[in-house]
């Protein structure tokens, strides 16, 4: 088996789980987070109409600390209270997908031409 051949079905794979922990972090994580936030008067972002837009706000909230600044578009200071132990799985499993999707999707465009 080829480096490609291994890097695209490797590709599939991530892609899918990426899609999967997208999907459970919205329904999941995000609406528990957000929910509690409100508790507290803070409103979730006003530009994320329900797209899921968000969730990478949230996730680098939850993990790294300089995320957590209010700016105007995100605070992130709630994000990191209200985190669940399995929110913080899903959240590493999702970014580590994405991030590997990119990575064998960078290795498949790159060997397959010619």
């Amino acid at each position: 088996m080829s480096l490609t051949e291994f890097a695209g079905y490797s590709l599939l794979i991530f892609l899918v789980i990426s899609f999967a922990s997208s999907i459970l972090f919205s329904r999941i994580s995000i609406k528990y987070i957000n929910k509690n936030m409100e508790k507290d008067g803070v409103d979730p972002p006003s530009w994320d109409k329900g797209i899921g837009a968000s969730a990478s706000f949230y996730i680098f909230a939850m993990f790294f600390e300089r995320s957590r600044t209010p700016t105007p578009l995100f605070d992130g200071r709630f994000v990191a209270k209200y985190a669940r132990p399995i929110d913080r799985v899903i959240g590493a499993i999702h970014s580590i997908s994405v991030a590997a999707t990119a990575l064998c999707l960078c290795i498949v465009s790159y060997f397959s031409v010619g």
